[in-house]
């Protein structure tokens, strides 16, 4: 029986060893959980286009599972800016204001959709 571990407990793996460092860590650190140099690289790859993307959100019925869009692409693109140590303060601020308004401004949208109405873009 094979002991090899999920795609999902591998990605708990890195997180969890990031959570245990304070500082930043050497992608060589990665070793310490088992993934080779290759390895690492094509999972930190992965998570940064991941993070890049447009937040989702499961629903789960009791036959299906429905995917949706919690964010579109302007929210995902304020959202990085927000999170852009390289801009001003200000220019961060006018950024998770503008997310926030378009966050909600999309919520408020999809409250008054029929039921089972999947958003599109």
């Amino acid at each position: 029986m094979s002991s090899r571990r999920t795609l999902l407990q591998r990605a708990k793996a890195i997180f969890e060893l990031l959570e245990e460092h304070k500082d930043p860590i050497p992608k060589s650190k990665l070793k310490d959980i088992g993934l080779n140099p290759n390895t690492a690289e094509k999972w930190l790859d992965l998570i940064m286009y991941i993070q890049q993307q447009p937040l989702i959100r499961l629903v789960k019925t009791d036959s299906n599972t429905i995917i949706v869009k919690v964010e579109g692409r302007y929210h995902a693109m304020s959202r990085r800016a927000f999170q852009d140590s390289e801009l001003t303060y200000e220019q961060r601020l006018r950024s998770i204001e503008s997310y926030l308004r378009a966050l909600v401004a999309r919520e408020l949208t999809l409250d008054d959709a029929p039921p089972h109405t999947l958003p599109s873009e």
